[in-house]
């Protein structure tokens, strides 16, 4: 009979645990993300930060986290902290059109209107149906005197949701 050497069993339990501690950072950064966007809808915005920070500390992986984090900085007027936090959700998943559009957005406010077009263009590129993100672009084709482009941007954002027609530009999330 051969005997199984014990460090085999070991091992796999380490790993086994691993993973579970993963999904349970998971599972509890996205509780405490969740927490975090109820009171961004309550505009508590300083709580907000908190708990986002608290579930980047459980995962520091965990994109959404550092959205919900921009999402309350942008609502504070702090743009900057509002971009870097935008700039690591996209790090984390680049595939995200609406963080892109909210970095975009967030550059916006802070005059960087080369880097906000970039964005919003890929955020168009990854959500070609993303009539908020026709809007700003729109908004920043405006600001940079190319008007045939900010009145194109305009009436697709109207004929992707006419909600949109004539409503301003970068000024809501």
């Amino acid at each position: 009979m051969r005997r199984v050497p014990w460090r085999w069993p070991v091992l796999g339990l380490v790993v086994l645990a691993g993973v579970g501690l993963y999904f349970l950072d998971r599972a509890g950064a996205e509780a405490v993300t969740r927490e975090g966007r109820a009171l961004v809808n309550a505009r508590r915005y300083p709580e907000a930060v908190a708990h986002f920070d608290r579930a980047i500390a459980i995962d520091p992986d965990y994109a959404p986290a550092y959205y919900g984090r921009g999402v309350a900085h942008f609502n504070q007027g702090d743009f900057a902290q509002a971009v870097a936090d935008f700039g690591e959700a996209i790090r984390l998943d680049p595939s995200d059109a609406r963080t892109r559009y909210q970095r975009g957005v967030a550059y916006t406010r802070t005059g960087q209107r080369d880097l906000a077009l970039a964005d919003l263009d890929e955020a168009i590129r990854l959500n070609p149906g993303y009539a908020r993100a026709y809007q700003a672009r729109g908004w920043v084709h405006a600001r940079r005197g190319e008007d045939d482009q900010a009145k194109g941007d305009q009436q697709k954002a109207a004929e992707l949701d006419p909600a949109l027609q004539g409503a301003g530009g970068a000024n809501q999330l």
